[in-house]
């Protein structure tokens, strides 16, 4: 059986308007809001201006205590949006840093430097939300075969 894609991803947040101001600086657009049967408001987000959602937000969480989901160790370690380009990367760090989001990188995941030394090869930027939830924004990552060439390259 094949794989498949991630649909959309659901977070908790303690405020919609405070997550969707955040999720507007990386081009995120609200599609509709709604109220589950428990009174939880929900408000749909799409990314890429096609789906109706690629994030769900569920206004019942919590700010992460640590500030940043890669140290919290518990839950949800981080989103990761691709774009085609390593200038694009660089772009996006720019105009975040511009909007007063504070980035980290650009890395190398894998050998070349800065990431996981077995990574993907991914050229990445990573930055939180308000609520600390770390999101990724990268290019350039290896196939599952190219990832095993290059370790029998590597051999």
């Amino acid at each position: 059986m094949a794989g498949f894609h991630v649909g959309h991803i659901g977070i908790h947040v303690p405020s919609i308007e405070e997550e969707l101001a955040f999720l507007e600086k990386l081009g995120g657009r609200l599609t509709e809001t709604d109220k589950m049967d428990n009174g939880t408001r929900v408000a749909f987000v799409s990314m890429d201006g096609e789906r109706h959602h690629t994030i769900a937000l569920f206004e019942d969480g919590e700010k992460l205590p640590s500030g940043n989901s890669r140290m919290a160790g518990v839950g949800l370690h981080h989103i990761a949006m691709p774009v085609e380009s390593r200038d694009l990367v660089d772009k996006w760090q720019a105009d975040l840093e511009a909007q007063g989001v504070k980035t980290a990188g650009p890395s190398i995941q894998g050998p070349l430097g800065g990431g996981l030394e077995n990574g993907s090869g991914s050229y990445s930027i990573f930055f939180q939300d308000p609520n600390g939830i770390c999101f990724e924004i990268y290019t350039g990552s290896m196939t599952v075969a190219e990832f095993k060439a290059s370790k029998e390259t590597a051999a």
